[in-house]
């Protein structure tokens, strides 16, 4: 395999961008994301590299289209104690397969009818529309047709196999129009996995891909910063969301455990200590409570308090390092939420509680309407589908709470308060912009501005 940086401003975070079959790093040298350098892995002929190169980067996210979703799968085990969120777009762990990925007939016919002619019109098909295949031919990659071949030959009729592919990825996103990897087949080998079904042929943006998927951590960590004075007066949700953390503890029998002398008690994203002073209040003077979050300073002062990427942090944490876990409205923000239960499982001593509570998808959804942005929100299901067989599920709730205001103004201030606002993008806060947001911003028949919350809170036992 090759590689090349696209991207290099000495970030401690690496985007990896596993290329399709017939790619070099061309098509992709525009990509960005800010806190994030990003390199282009093409080439699978062979699937050994060399890693070394990473070695700088403390957090990985794997983007990987096509072909490369299956490379990437069986080349990565040397670096996965980094990768925290693994993205597949239009391809399957089954690189030739009738239900699962391409039919063997459809890739044995590419193979032997491979000319410049026929890789051209592979490059039509790839695209989808007339339009996007003129942008994409003025990036086109420029690899020798024979060399081409070789790389199918890597695939089929038997795959490369250095490794079993890794199978815990975040999302698939499976383009509809895809006239390579049928979208169905595609459905069928992503049982499992939250899927994101997007209108988009073989070829999608992989730009609109790393946007979406993943988290500008410096951006939410200084936004959160700059609304910390705010925070706790603009955010209801969240004071009603650790009321009821604190009596889901009381109600299973945690606050006793919790006031027992010697017990380890973690709390990941204290914030401004919404929840942080009920757990203090609950605990033993001689109990460990340790805080973490992204900034500080520690809400709760004569308590431990780390700032710390917890994301990182955890996988960082000798297992069985603590009895409980507890985490409130913070795990929406991590790349993955299924490196995340899986690494509480590991830190967690047996028989020892993860009570945690996020946002699913829906949250927000009128923000979404007027901005077109959202987090990668998971559904209620999809949390309960991703538990590790490690864990006993105790409480799985999911519920509605809208917040009321009297205009779209007062909605964003309210979500700047929260540091929300974070999703945004710099570049769009012209006034023109907000202007446009402003004015598609639902209102209800009442003539009332709602802002819609859905929290879900989730009680795991560990085995």
């Amino acid at each position: 395999m090759n590689c090349r940086f696209v991207s290099q401003q000495g970030h401690e975070r690496l985007i990896l961008v596993f290329a399709g079959w017939a790619m070099d790093d061309t098509p992709f040298r525009h990509l960005r994301r800010e806190g994030y350098d990003i390199a282009v892995v093409w080439d699978y002929r062979d699937l050994n590299i060399d890693w070394s190169f990473t070695a700088p980067y403390c957090e990985i996210c794997v983007v990987a289209w096509s072909l490369g979703v299956y490379a990437s799968a069986v080349s990565t085990y040397g670096i996965d104690d980094r990768i925290t969120r693994r993205v597949a777009v239009n391809g399957t762990l089954w690189p030739v397969d009738r239900l699962r990925g391409i039919p063997e007939e459809v890739f044995a016919g590419t193979h032997d009818a491979l000319d410049s002619r026929q890789l051209r019109k592979f490059f039509r098909r790839m695209c989808g529309s007339a339009e996007l295949f003129a942008d994409f031919c003025t990036r086109m990659p420029d690899r020798p047709v024979d060399e081409l071949r070789l790389e199918l030959e890597a695939f089929y009729p038997l795959p490369l196999l250095q490794h079993s592919p890794v199978r815990r990825w975040d999302v698939a996103v499976i383009g509809t129009d895809d006239a390579i990897f049928p979208a169905v087949n595609q459905w069928r080998a992503w049982q499992g996995t939250p899927v994101d079904m997007m209108p988009r042929p073989h070829l999608i943006d992989l730009q609109e891909i790393i946007d979406r998927y993943t988290v500008d951590k410096h951006r939410v960590g200084s936004r959160f910063a700059h609304g910390r004075d705010s925070y706790e007066a603009d955010a209801p949700v969240q004071a009603r969301i650790a009321a009821e953390m604190e009596e889901a503890l009381r109600s299973h029998g945690l606050d006793a455990l919790m006031a027992e002398r010697g017990a380890r008690i973690l709390e990941i994203g204290c914030g401004t200590g919404l929840l942080s002073r009920r757990l203090d209040a609950l605990c033993h003077q001689r109990a460990h409570l340790e805080l973490w979050d992204l900034v500080g300073p520690s809400p709760v002062a004569h308590r431990t308090f780390r700032e710390v990427d917890a994301e990182l942090e955890l996988g960082r944490t000798p297992s069985h390092s603590f009895d409980i876990i507890v985490s409130a409205s913070t795990v929406q923000w991590f790349n993955s939420p299924t490196r995340f239960l899986a690494q509480c499982s590991r830190i967690l001593a047996h028989g020892g509680t993860l009570l945690m509570s996020t946002f699913v998808r829906g949250n927000l959804h009128e923000v979404y309407q007027a901005t077109g942005r959202t987090l990668p929100l998971l559904s209620a299901a999809e949390w309960c589908s991703i538990v590790p067989d490690s864990f006993e599920t105790v409480m799985a709730r999911d519920y509605t709470h809208a917040l009321e205001f009297s205009s779209p103004h007062d909605v964003f201030r309210h979500l700047r308060g929260t540091g929300v606002n974070s999703l945004g993008d710099s570049s769009d806060s012209n006034a023109a912009h907000m202007r446009r947001v402003l004015a598609s911003y639902p209102c209800d028949l009442d003539g009332v501005y709602r802002a819609t919350y859905r929290p879900f809170i989730l009680l795991l036992k560990r085995k």
